[in-house]
């Protein structure tokens, strides 16, 4: 991978930037260990467990890269009101990201737990409420969002992270397109992109299988595959956005515009379990960057940098500290 010799000069450009993730916070937690022998309930493998430990996952994990970069960094989402809506405040907390989150009454927060054993990931088990807010909630939330985008100073970029969990709904997307103009940079990650075409990002960053969705193929059942200089027109189209930035896993990034020439980015090698979460690191990195005043290459070389450093860890998928270069207070 082709990394930035800029990067110092680009932080310092992004130094104090004030940046409102708005999205699915959810909990991830990770249980790794090696396996020992094969079960005598199922043939299965017995792990012993060396490290069990929880993180913040989708919104609060992108929230808590843009924070270890050094932005200033305000989460606005939701969470339930349980034990696991606790473990996800304190998690945001300790990362450095300003708390908006709105309690739901009665709602389960969602969690993501993986059992790892020796870099592979054996099972995920999710749990949590994935339906629409109630109507209280999503009023409080709403409220909170007009809020942010009036309140001075605000914030330089909008990240929307739209997992399919209830958070954002029609009132939220309704209220960014009102206030679209007064945006100076506005990102989404969603899983389906449709909804957030008429709202018009400046970048959008799905994943292989998002993008074929967002072109009507539905992977892996005989749909032609991603091809980013056939596919470049229709899912500008499609998507609504200035910039579309395909993540690749393994493959790295392709990068499509409508000013410029289609490229791509290169990723090193790293195991699977490694990968989960990467995309928030891939995010803030090209966010902060253009905010920075970097070009698309660049931008795109700085995310992809940073995506790689977040996967060099299992149960980790933040941007470690040193690659934020300048400290800043906590927000």
């Amino acid at each position: 991978m082709q990394t930035s010799g800029n990067f110092a000069a680009l932080a310092e450009g992004w130094r104090d930037a004030s940046v409102l993730v708005v999205g699915d916070a959810l909990l991830d937690g990770w249980l790794c260990g090696k396996p020992t022998r094969l079960s005598r309930e199922a043939p299965v493998p017995v792990i012993a467990l060396d490290t069990t430990r929880e993180v913040c996952g989708g919104a609060a994990n992108t929230a808590a890269n843009f924070a270890a970069l050094g932005a200033r960094t305000t989460l606005l989402g939701a969470v339930g009101d349980d034990d696991a809506g606790a473990r996800l405040r304190t998690c945001v907390w300790d990362s450095g990201v300003a708390d908006r989150l709105v309690t739901a009454i009665g709602r389960r927060t969602v969690t993501k737990r993986r059992v790892v054993a020796d870099d592979y990931v054996l099972v995920r088990f999710d749990d949590g409420d994935t339906g629409p807010l109630s109507p209280i909630a999503a009023e409080t939330l709403t409220r909170r969002l007009e809020e942010a985008l009036a309140t001075e100073p605000r914030p330089d970029a909008v990240v929307v992270c739209d997992h399919g969990n209830g958070t954002l709904g029609p009132d939220l997307r309704a209220l960014l397109a009102a206030r679209r103009l007064d945006l100076p940079l506005l990102a989404v990650d969603a899983h389906d992109l449709m909804p957030w075409a008429p709202v018009g990002p400046d970048l959008v960053t799905p994943n292989r299988d998002e993008a074929l969705r967002a072109l009507g193929r539905e992977p892996g059942r005989g749909s032609a595959p991603f091809d980013r200089e056939r596919d470049r027109g229709q899912l500008l189209r499609h998507t609504g956005a200035a910039v579309v930035a395909v993540t690749l896993d393994a493959e790295g990034s392709a990068v499509l515009s409508l000013d410029a020439e289609t490229f791509g980015t290169a990723a090193p090698p790293a195991p699977v379990a490694h990968a989960a979460g990467a995309g928030g690191a891939y995010l803030a990195g090209f966010v902060l960057a253009r905010l920075a005043g970097a070009g698309l290459t660049e931008a795109a070389d700085v995310a992809q940098r940073c995506a790689s450093m977040a996967i060099r860890g299992v149960g980790t998928a933040v941007v470690p500290e040193k690659m934020g270069v300048l400290q800043r207070e906590p927000a």
